[in-house]
């Protein structure tokens, strides 16, 4: 039974970050945060006994609202502004990923679209990737291994996502004018959920995306960034056992001229020496790339 699942404001501990962790999340570094804080008051971050600044997760959407509006064109002030009139996203974002998780679990599709489709409507493609469906597909996946979900109810959600990012990432054109990026997972890798939301924003940010998606050899990867000429080629590392998996691609990708590597995914720090982390958001990682 799963009723714990169909409370409308689940109760759960806040998250708390680091000042450190809250620049890694957003991309804002620490020196900015701190002035934002100062000139606007964007947010209160709670403090330690110690006196270190503690982010919660409102403090996190709030400030990435903020850095999307400035990116934008909009003055720091009026940015500010408009971010504190924005809703928090906190309790309507733990509604919904409850409702898109009791949906998995009743294999209901049509709940799982609607969900989507309404988160995907409160904000920017990069904001709602990164502070809602990718928290809410890792809750996903903790309740398939805690049993609550089914494997069928897993895969229904995840290829109803893929869809609808395969859709946004159709949408986003091919206007390009920024260098060109190979995006896709290592050999005998099938997770690309991360992987395409990246795609997209990297379209959407301007950048020349070739996306390969799922299990890509290792001399694919090398055909097809030599045969665009692109500048960067980006992978991830979601499991600790694809490290090796990550390897070979490396190999190939020797010696292509000017081409740099990028890796993105849970455990991108352990990544071979050649890759280069992308940090833990795929808007901010999107921009990074296209302003080369």
């Amino acid at each position: 039974m799963l009723y714990m699942f169909r409370l409308p404001y689940p109760y759960h501990w806040p998250v708390m970050h680091t000042i450190k962790k809250a620049a890694e999340l957003t991309g804002v570094p620490e020196h900015t945060l701190r002035a934002w804080e100062r000139r606007y008051q964007l947010v209160e971050p709670s403090r330690t006994e110690s006196g270190y600044r503690l982010y919660d997760d409102v403090a996190i959407a709030r400030i990435r609202a903020m850095r999307d509006l400035v990116s934008a064109g909009w003055s720091p002030r009026a940015a500010a502004e408009e971010s504190q009139r924005r809703e928090p996203p906190t309790w309507a974002g733990a509604a919904s990923r409850a409702a898109l998780i009791a949906a998995a679990a009743d294999l209901d599709g049509d709940t799982i679209a609607r969900v989507l489709d309404e988160e995907f409507a409160r904000g920017s493609f990069e904001t709602v990737v990164d502070d809602w469906l990718m928290p809410s597909l890792s809750q996903l996946g903790r309740g398939w291994e805690r049993g609550e979900v089914s494997v069928a109810g897993e895969h229904l959600a995840s290829s109803i996502v893929m869809r609808r990012l395969a859709n946004a990432y159709e949408a986003a054109g091919r206007s390009a004018t920024g260098p060109t990026v190979v995006v896709g997972a290592p050999p005998g890798v099938d997770h690309e959920l991360g992987l395409l939301a990246f795609a997209t924003a990297a379209r959407r940010a301007g950048l020349d995306t070739v996306y390969l998606g799922a299990q890509v050899p290792a001399e694919a990867w090398r055909d097809a960034a030599s045969k665009v000429g692109a500048a960067h080629a980006v992978s991830s590392l979601h499991q600790r056992k694809d490290v090796a998996r990550l390897a070979p691609v490396s190999d190939a990708l020797a010696g292509l001229p000017g081409l740099q590597l990028w890796v993105g995914g849970r455990h991108q720090t352990l990544a071979p020496p050649q890759w280069r982390p992308l940090g833990h958001s795929i808007g901010r990682a999107a921009e990074v790339l296209a302003r080369g």
